[in-house]
């Protein structure tokens, strides 16, 4: 009889200690337990400077707390204007640069958590081939983060 007490006596105390060692890290808020998660959202823009013939091309990114960080892409000829760019580019968005019949468009297109950008080269009346695109450059988001096209 007196095993039984000193047992049940251990399962109550190791089971107690549980309960407060998960209690602990439910200061939180999160209501799991575990520490709280926040939403992570990178929005896409455009930056353009226009010189004489030419334009510069920016991509900017503003995430949640507004921050926004601006990669230059280039110099192109003629001017250049956002556009969204066709289905087929699987692009979340896009520029269009035009100097007479010939210019160049530039795709944000997102693969895992790299916004890449790829640049195409468009003739006036010809179809675009999506395989025909060139990476310009690629840009690391934060684990987790939602991508999006900014307003």
């Amino acid at each position: 009889m007196k095993r039984l007490a000193i047992v049940l006596g251990l399962v109550v105390a190791c089971s107690g200690g549980q309960k407060k060692t998960a209690g602990a890290g439910s200061g939180s808020g999160s209501g799991s337990g575990g520490p709280a998660l926040y939403a992570k959202k990178i929005s896409l823009g455009w930056g353009f400077q226009k010189a004489a013939s030419t334009t510069d091309v920016f991509l900017q990114t503003t995430d949640e707390t507004g921050h926004q960080v601006s990669y230059p892409l280039g110099t192109y000829q003629g001017d250049c204007k956002q556009q969204a760019p066709a289905a087929e580019m699987k692009a979340v968005t896009g520029v269009a640069c035009t100097a007479g019949g010939t210019g160049v468009e530039l795709h944000a297109v997102v693969q895992d958590q790299d916004i890449v950008i790829l640049k195409l080269r468009t003739d006036q009346g010809i179809k675009p081939d999506p395989m025909a695109r060139e990476e310009v450059t690629r840009v690391k988001a934060p684990g987790g983060s939602a991508i999006e096209a900014g307003t």
